[in-house]
Order: C-alpha cells, then structure tokens, then sequence
C-alpha cells in the first residue's frame, strides 16, 4: 500500500510541475510585457538541445572507454555534466534569442523565454513522471496493476516503479516540487543574462552563464553522487535560487537604458 501522504505530496508537485509555469507565464506576459513566442522559444530551445542533442550525446558517451574511465572520478564527472549542460543550454538560449526574438530582447520576454525553458523542463523531467507516479499509486492501492497493465508493460518495468514508489521517503516527492520551483528561478536568471549578452553584443555575459551554470551544477550532481542528504542538497538549490530571484528583481529596469548593464 501507498500512503495517502505520499500521493498527496505526489500530486502537489505534479501541480508545481505543471502549474508554476503556467501561472508565472502569465504573471510575466500581462505585468511586465512578456510573450507567448518567448515562452514558446524558451521551450524549443530547451527541447532541441537538451533532450534531442545532449541527452542522446551522454547515452552515446556512456559506452565510450574515455567516457567510462571519466565516470569513475566522481569529481570530473560532475564538472563534465556541469560543464556540458552549460554548454547546451546557455548557446541554445542565445541562438534563440538571436535568431527568434532578435527584435524583442526585453526584460519581459527574458522572463517568460526563462519560464518557457525551465517550465518544459519541469514537465518533461518531474510532471510526466509523477502523474506515472500517482496512477501507479492508486492502481496499486486497488490491487489493479497487474490487471491494468497486463501485456502493455512488461512485469519487470512494473516492479521498478512500484519499488522507487515504495522505498522513496514520502518527503522526497514533495522536495522533488519545491526543486522545480527553484530550478524555474534559476533557469529565469540564467535566461536573462543571456538575453544581455544579445542586445549588449557582448560575448562576455554569454560565458559568464555558461561558467555559472557549470558552477551549480557539478556541486549539486557531485553531492548527489556522494548521496548527500536531500535537504541539503535541496537547501543550497534554495540558496542558489534565492540569489536568482534577488538578479531578477535588480534587472527589472533593464530596459530603461541601452548602456550595459553591471552583473
């Protein structure tokens, strides 16, 4: 049996997943001139180059020996992984803003191209998943998994779900919400200091992020290889995205002037 609880965390943040985005989408079109097309190019962006270049790259990477003897050296994974999101995504922010908003790089669309990027990722990556999660859940509080299922999964794959469902600490999936809400601020962030590096044509705040995103990603990827406490880890995702929001507020009036901006 699945606790209530459990489900319920499940669901709440299925919610954050999918609902965030939505609501900040909207918050950031109707008050600070934000568009559609930036919410729907920061998607894209991080479509492509994620799940269809750096992705399937790593899958193809993982059987290399370079790549295997790498991964032992949990330190230079994690710098690697950091270094290549980093990559991926920060020249895809820029390609994006370069080509498809071009005449468009205000603060506004910043924001909603940052909503639209971090916001598919938190459906793709946590809200498709935990709407697996509870329908798993329920199904097997019924006993109905097995009648459900039959000849469309194979039992293999069923008994992994429902292991991860069963031996996950009930907090973990409501942690798991609250760290796509913080990884929404983050990506926001990052968004906007790409989107300088457009209209300033200043190549330097295009590495800036790249190196930024490294630097949050390989502490946090080595930490959860070390099997760091998720609070912590979750704790300094928190710190991190407080900082963002506190970027975000102070390039507000970022569009007031065409002088580069200090960061």
């Amino acid at each position: 049996m699945v606790p209530s609880i459990k489900i319920i965390f499940m669901v709440i943040t299925a919610l954050i997943a999918f609902g965030l985005p939505i609501v900040l989408g909207i918050v950031f079109c109707k008050k600070f001139g934000g568009t559609v097309k930036a919410i729907l190019v920061g998607a894209l962006v991080f479509f492509i180059f994620q799940m269809v270049l750096r992705i399937p790259l790593l899958q193809a990477f993982s059987k290399e020996g370079w790549y295997l003897t790498m991964a032992k050296n949990r330190i230079l994974l994690a710098i690697f992984l950091g270094l290549t999101a980093g990559i991926f995504e920060e020249v895809g922010r820029y390609l994006g803003f370069r080509f498809l908003l071009k005449d468009r790089l205000t603060y506004g669309n910043g924001l909603a191209f940052g909503v639209g990027h971090g916001g598919i990722e938190a459906i793709l990556l946590v809200g498709l998943n935990y709407i697996n999660f509870i329908i798993f859940s329920v199904l097997l509080n019924k006993g109905l998994i097995s009648k459900v299922f039959s000849g469309k999964i194979s039992n293999e794959m069923i008994n992994d779900v429902v292991k991860v469902i069963v031996n996950t600490p009930g907090h973990n999936f409501l942690l798991a919400g609250l760290e796509r809400a913080f990884a929404i601020t983050i990506q926001i962030a990052l968004s906007l200091i790409v989107l300088l590096a457009v209209r300033d044509k200043n190549f330097v705040y295009l590495l800036i992020a790249i190196l930024l995103h490294m630097l949050i990603d390989t502490p946090i990827a080595y930490m959860a290889m070390q099997g760091v406490n998720v609070f912590i880890l979750e704790g300094v995702t928190f710190l991190i995205a407080l900082v963002s929001l506190y970027f975000m507020i102070r390039m507000k009036d970022m569009d007031k002037g065409t002088n580069e901006v200090e960061i």
